[in-house]
């Protein structure tokens, strides 16, 4: 224990005594986590439109005037043709086109089929999607109002009770007083109101989700990329034939280069805790020990994997490559950005390998949904077997590349 306690020690001095390193380790991320979360973000504030009117009636005009009591679509006006429409859209002047066609407002009133040509610039393929329903939304609500005044029930009742009306008048003043003045409106079809119940996340804010992730990858870079730049680092400087010549042994070596990076990822991850609270509102609604506990396991995994790459590469720069290859794989197939559910079949068998996936699935079940640990036993468990493979496989690739 004490041969530990001095390897910490020494490790400890190593990095204050480097003032790359601890920014490295300490500033860097906390600036990460603060600014990411603002420009990370999938919600679109601001799309244009423009209008291409062909029809040149008054439904028209209707339709184009509902979209500038939008405040996300700012408006470029009416444009001649398609071809001035394309070389906006081409210098990104405009994110959506609306064409209006010729005689669209007779079809409506004669009951024909008629469209709205919704053209999208799809080279952000996410605002083309979420642009499009936007416009699908605005456009439907202003056809369900068009056709609930314009049924032939509703029409009726108004020229029943216009009639009526002109026959209570003759009657006297007081008679007519009681009937409304202006046309009465019905319909045999009962109004459905449909409510919203978002759980978990009210706002629909897209920071609840993304926060957290980029916590996740903090921790994993912390974990991975630093410890494995740290062993190399003494490989290629001469100090690990020292270490090797001494009666330590491989694993209170491995040890006690281990520890201190993971007192400074629990450290890193709990002053993230406090700036998602104050920063970003975000709190953990679950049990905080559990959710420090799990993350202690994870740090153990993504640590033994920094050491295995660290024991298997010549140098620096192997191993930067190597880890930067398994964290692009790791952060894509996680779910952090995408979910899972709609990956393909291979894609879901990979991920059995990756920690990261059932790291990002404790995150989310602890801090967004409360849950306790019967929810997360399983994702416990695998990342516990993985803490004791790779940290086994660190030591036995440590061992046979100093022999």
């Amino acid at each position: 224990m004490r041969t530990i306690l001095i390897l910490i020690k020494k490790e400890f001095l190593q990095v204050f005594r480097n003032p790359l390193l601890l920014s490295i380790l300490v500033v860097a991320p906390l600036v990460e986590f603060m600014i990411f979360p603002f420009c990370a973000d999938y919600e679109i504030k601001v799309l244009n439109i423009a209008f291409i009117d062909n029809d040149r009636s008054q439904i028209s005009k209707d339709i184009i005037h509902s979209f500038n009591s939008s405040e996300i679509f700012v408006s470029k006006g009416l444009l001649d043709n398609k071809e001035e429409a394309d070389e906006m859209m081409k210098h990104d002047q405009i994110d959506l086109l609306i064409e209006i066609p010729i005689n669209f407002e007779n079809n409506l009133y004669n009951n024909e089929n008629t469209q709205i040509a919704v053209t999208a610039n799809a080279i952000n393929s996410v605002k083309a999607g979420i642009g499009t329903g936007y416009v699908q939304e605005i456009i439907g609500g202003y056809m369900q109002d068009f056709a609930a005044m314009h049924t032939p029930a509703n029409m009726q009742a108004a020229i029943s009770s216009a009639n009526e009306t002109a026959a209570q008048q003759k009657q006297g003043q007081r008679q007519a007083a009681a009937v409304p003045s202006a046309p009465i409106r019905t319909t045999n079809a009962a109004k459905v109101n449909i409510s919203n119940i978002y759980w978990y996340n009210e706002q629909m804010n897209y920071k609840n989700l993304i926060v957290p992730g980029i916590l996740v990858i903090l921790v994993t870079l912390i974990g991975c990329y630093v410890t494995a730049l740290n062993l190399v680092r003494e490989k290629e400087i001469g100090t690990i034939e020292q270490v090797n010549v001494t009666p330590i042994r491989k694993w209170q070596f491995l040890l006690g280069k281990m520890i201190p990076f993971w007192l400074l990822g629990m450290a890193e991850f709990g002053a993230g805790l406090i700036i998602m609270k104050f920063i970003f509102g975000i709190s953990v609604q679950g049990s905080l020990p559990l959710l420090l506990g799990i993350t202690a396991i994870y740090l153990f995994v993504m640590l033994g994997l920094g050491f295995f790459i660290s024991s298997v590469s010549e140098n620096q720069l192997q191993s930067m490559f190597i880890v930067l290859f398994l964290f692009i794989v790791f952060v894509l197939l996680s779910g952090v950005f995408t979910p899972t559910e709609g990956m393909p079949g291979w894609a879901h068998k990979i991920n059995y390998l990756n920690p990261m996936s059932f790291y990002i699935e404790v995150i989310k079940k602890i801090i967004l949904k409360g849950s306790a640990f019967e929810s997360v036993m399983t994702e416990t468990i695998v990342l516990s077997v993985m803490a004791v493979i790779i940290n086994t496989g660190a030591v036995v690739s440590y061992r046979e590349a100093s022999k």
